[in-house]
């Protein structure tokens, strides 16, 4: 039993994205904001790696050189 739990942790560690996190979302132009915060373009990139309950999402610019509405909430 003891082998089988190893070989699984082992499993997990290896097929886990260390790279998918707050430095993917930096890297795609974007920042890391509080879960609720108004994000007009939101990328799909995990901020919140530890599951917190407040949460975060990858706020990144608008494309195409847009720009946010007046509530933040939207791409214009």
């Amino acid at each position: 039993m003891k082998k089988i739990l190893i070989v699984l942790l082992l499993l997990v560690g290896a097929c886990s994205d260390k790279g998918s996190g707050v430095e993917a979302c930096i890297a795609a132009g974007g920042q890391c904001v509080p879960g609720g915060h108004a994000c007009p373009n939101q990328g799909p990139q995990d901020c919140n790696p530890n599951l917190t309950p407040a949460g975060a999402v990858c706020c990144l610019p608008c494309p195409d050189g847009g720009r946010a509405n007046d509530a933040g909430t939207a791409c214009e």
